[in-house]
């Protein structure tokens, strides 16, 4: 964890983590953030403790982009939901993003990696592949993914599907999200959020609603019951 500690201090605090235009083509920004709960997909990745997250992003003017993303994440064995004694997630994200016409459609083609280092169950490190739309009509923007991966932590293929929409309200905006896991192998649910979020002296601030549905048994843990998420975040 103090490691994890370590490398987010330097990126906000490095002169290289502001946004850089190293050619006229590309640029370079970072991210970082500090949260109550590390939640995807409706279940916890923290059990229910904050996580600190932040990542660099590489684009290109003609809208391919790289990225890498990392968060703590819990790795003891008793925890409803654990990495097999990975204490620290990793994502690579390869794609594409551009406008659709003058309509204000705008498509992102993504390739993802997660990958957690030390982990003692190796499936753990999967691929997923998404395309995303979003429709930016003025008062609302709309936006959607399809996920889809051949096989997803080691249970085979998986298919994820959301739909949501932000709803701009003076100085905040208000985010509404419903997304269903489907598995090849089984235990299909749904998840749901409700969100507002604004900035403050320069610094995201958000609150987000945050539940399950048809989780097959019940939530019987904290790992997916309903909870309420605050994240600060700050862009550079």
């Amino acid at each position: 964890m103090r490691r994890i500690l370590f490398f987010f201090s330097l990126l906000a605090f490095s002169p290289s983590a502001s946004t850089v235009v190293f050619a006229s083509d590309w640029s370079l920004g970072s991210n970082v953030s500090l949260t109550s709960d590390y939640v995807f997909r409706g279940y916890t990745q923290t059990d229910a403790e904050p996580a600190i997250q932040g990542g660099f992003d590489v684009n290109h003017s003609s809208g391919f982009f790289a990225s890498v993303w990392a968060s703590n994440v819990e790795s003891n064995p008793n925890a409803p939901v654990n990495y097999d004694g990975a204490n620290v997630e990793i994502d690579v994200f390869l794609g594409w993003k551009g406008k659709i016409t003058d309509s204000g459609l705008e498509l992102t083609v993504r390739a993802l990696r997660f990958m957690y280092p030390g982990t003692d169950y190796n499936e753990n490190n999967s691929n997923e592949y998404a395309i995303l739309l979003d429709y930016d009509l003025t008062t609302v923007a709309l936006n959607g993914s399809l996920n889809f991966s051949d096989d997803y932590f080691g249970i085979g293929k998986a298919w994820y599907f959301d739909a949501g929409v932000d709803i701009p309200v003076g100085p905040v905006n208000i985010s509404l999200q419903a997304g269903r896991s489907d598995y090849d192998a089984g235990g299909d649910y749904s998840d749901y959020s409700i969100g507002i979020s604004g900035e403050l002296i320069g610094f995201g601030l958000a609150l987000s609603y945050i539940d399950t549905d048809g989780v097959p048994g019940g939530c019987v843990t904290r790992s997916c019951k309903e909870r309420l998420v605050f994240t600060l975040s700050k862009e550079f």
